[in-house]
């Protein structure tokens, strides 16, 4: 797969060398970052060996072997190339077996426009088009890092790029110092790029202690301003707690907002309209919530390591059971879907038909699902339509799946259903309590005593980090992933106390919150300048 980004079609990118030669065209580069031209590294011939890793140095270009190309297909190996201009990668032969058994579904996403499969086996990036590269953690580890390019126009006050690239190192050497290294490199070549939400212990050379205010706390203090949006506020705490569109497993979470999808009409200046945001989608049916607290209870009577209490086996935001579920209907999830259940969709009536089936399942009516929304519902109409015309099958009652069903005040429209959905999120009341699950999904209700007092507590595997693995035997750790890679995880909590709640009135506006007390957050990012 080869993505091609400012550069010319037909480029050999197994030739570092052609990055260079490609050096004229810099002009068709993104306008709105600035031309950085840096000066010719100074020649070295030292080859350096790390954690079994080989980073060759040479006039022109830096090398990485074992690098993982995570992507919503899975992870890709190959070699890593950092020029002064570009950076390339190229997956390996030995990767070319995972394409073996995709099907109809799949390979027309990779041959698609952008991606030219046939052509080569990576991408090119120009380092110029690179805004803002931020730390991930790939499988439980601190290995990997997302960089983020705005590939079209620039949107006033968004805060968050809408193009990334996810790479991970995997060795079982300093995976981190690897990694830190790396993106020093990118730094140094262009010093463009933003690191500001990098953690405060590496890469101290690009810090500063002379900025008053840190960059998380710059962020939330302009949301409640009213200078970003809801939707695009969480975007950015999603991507800053490691959340990423390439890596299913720890998808971007967006919330359940509204409750009611039966109506003719919705007025949106109707608080009846709308979900209690204070609570987790499992505690919004008092019924449904005390068999939960039940088994939490049954199982705190246990007394067992093995069986640590919690309230739901499912989670918010799951591979299987959410992105696959809402996004069905598109390239490549349709295909991964089949791959999933042996080649074929699953039963009709488990699949994604109907948002107010959706909700009533996720809000009361199901004991296994309580899931949130993917950031689609406020912004793509088109996962909503089965523009593949994929024969989903049949219902119990003879009706065919295809489109979703959508709302009766939709009018049969999925733009409709999503401007209103939009609408919805951005919305006076919903700014009022968003605050709230920012508590519950990224804040101080996410674990411990305030999670239990909110009735939101998740299996042990969702809330777990690199740092509880290092004492696991081999087996156990990867019964550990594979759990957590198929019913997901919880993102990096950000905030230890209560949420700021958003500006409504003009008089809230005129406050000063400069020394704002509910304002907490997890203290080691870093506070390089800029948004």
């Amino acid at each position: 797969m080869n993505e091609d980004y400012g550069l010319p079609h037909n480029t050999d990118i197994s030739d570092p060398m052609n990055a260079e030669r490609m050096s004229s065209h810099d002009d068709d580069c993104d306008p709105i970052l600035p031309n950085h031209h840096p000066d010719t590294a100074e020649p070295s011939s030292s080859v350096e060996v790390v954690s079994g890793m080989t980073a060759k140095s040479s006039v022109d270009f830096l090398t990485w072997e074992n690098v993982l190309n995570v992507t919503p297909l899975g992870p890709r190996r190959g070699r890593l190339v950092l020029t002064e201009t570009h950076l390339i990668f190229t997956h390996t032969a030995s990767d070319n077996a995972l394409e073996e058994d995709y099907d109809d579904e799949i390979m027309p996403y990779l041959q698609s426009p952008g991606r030219q499969a046939n052509n080569a086996s990576g991408f090119m990036l120009s380092l110029e088009l690179i805004s803002e590269v931020l730390p991930r953690c790939y499988k439980l580890r601190d290995c990997g890092f997302e960089i983020f390019s705005f590939t079209g126009p620039r949107v006033e006050n968004r805060v968050w790029s809408d193009f990334s690239i996810y790479l991970a190192f995997d060795d079982p050497g300093d995976v981190i110092m690897l990694r830190d290294e790396v993106v020093r490199s990118l730094k140094e070549r262009f010093n463009g790029i933003k690191l500001k939400f990098w953690p405060l212990n590496s890469l101290r050379d690009y810090m500063t202690s002379l900025v008053k205010t840190d960059p998380l706390t710059k962020l939330t203090k302009n949301w409640r301003k009213r200078r970003i949006s809801n939707f695009d506020y969480l975007m950015k705490l999603n991507l800053i707690a490691g959340r990423s569109k390439n890596d299913l497993s720890n998808y971007i979470v967006f919330p359940w907002v509204l409750k009611n999808y039966s109506s003719k009409i919705l007025d949106l200046d109707d608080r009846n309209n709308y979900r209690d945001l204070s609570k987790p989608m499992g505690a919004l049916d008092e019924e449904r919530l005390q068999k939960f607290i039940g088994r939490y209870k049954a199982l705190k009577k246990e007394k067992d390591d093995l069986n640590i209490p919690f309230m739901y086996g499912s989670h918010y935001s799951s591979k299987c059971g959410v992105v696959f579920h809402y996004l069905i209907r598109k390239r490549p999830f349709a295909g991964l879907h089949r791959k999933l259940q042996g080649g074929k969709f699953d039963i009709a009536s488990l699949l994604f038909d109907s948002v107010r089936r959706e909700w009533e399942k996720a809000s009361k009516d199901s004991f296994a699902r309580v899931n949130e929304l993917i950031p689609e519902f406020y912004s793509d109409p088109s996962f909503l339509r089965n523009e593949n015309s994929w024969q989903f099958g049949e219902m119990a009652d003879g009706k065919i799946v295809s489109d979703v069903l959508l709302p009766p005040w939709a009018e049969g429209s999925a733009e409709k259903f999503v401007n209103i959905m939009r609408k919805a999120l951005e919305s006076d009341i919903c700014s009022e309590s968003l605050h709230n699950w920012i508590d519950l999904i990224f804040g101080y209700r996410q674990q411990g005593k305030e999670a239990k007092r909110a009735n939101n507590v998740f299996h042990h595997h969702t809330y777990y980090t690199p740092q509880d693995l290092d004492n696991r035997k081999e087996c156990e750790k990867q019964s550990i992933l594979l759990q957590v890679d198929d019913f997901g995880s919880c993102p990096q909590q950000l905030f230890f106390r209560p949420h700021s709640r958003r500006k409504i009135s003009v008089e809230d506006e005129c406050e000063d919150d400069d020394h704002d007390p509910h304002e907490e957050h997890v203290g080691r990012l870093s506070s390089e300048e800029g948004v």
